[in-house]
């Protein structure tokens, strides 16, 4: 446990939710581009259609072309939010990895120091073992 581990847990949510964030807007895409096809498909055929049989078609026609600029500006802003929130992926990203490699960094340094202290410990029972080996020596000489 480090001192990081709030942070970090934080940060991954925070990842997680841009991609979540940036999977809607994917799927808002394709669905307006799927939108977009059927409605120019839709509006050859009623061309089409119009060409057969003579009738008045101005206001149908400003009513798809309305329908058309519609899906268009929202296509745009989707890829406007998508722009957005990739780079807001990035950012958070980076501020992940740089708080993992604090949190690394933190634990190594904990291992380094317990293992210091460790090693610290253990020269302090050898060097008592040898005071104690050096006294029974000059006692028994």
């Amino acid at each position: 446990m480090t001192p990081f581990d709030t942070a970090l847990r934080v940060q991954r949510r925070e990842v997680d939710a841009v991609k979540v964030s940036i999977s809607v807007e994917i799927e808002t895409i394709t669905t307006l581009n799927s939108q977009a096809h059927a409605h120019d498909l839709r509006m050859r055929e009623e061309r089409a259609l119009a060409a057969i049989v003579p009738i008045a078609s101005d206001a149908w026609r400003l009513r798809m072309k309305a329908e058309r600029a519609r899906l268009d500006h929202q296509a745009q802003l989707a890829n406007v939010r998508l722009t957005s929130l990739r780079a807001q992926a990035v950012e958070a990203y980076g501020t992940m990895r740089a708080i993992e490699g604090a949190a690394g960094r933190f634990k190594d340094e904990a291992e380094r120091v317990a293992a210091g202290a460790e090693q610290s410990m253990i020269d302090d029972i050898a060097a008592a073992k040898l005071v104690i080996a050096r006294r029974n020596a000059e006692r028994s000489a």
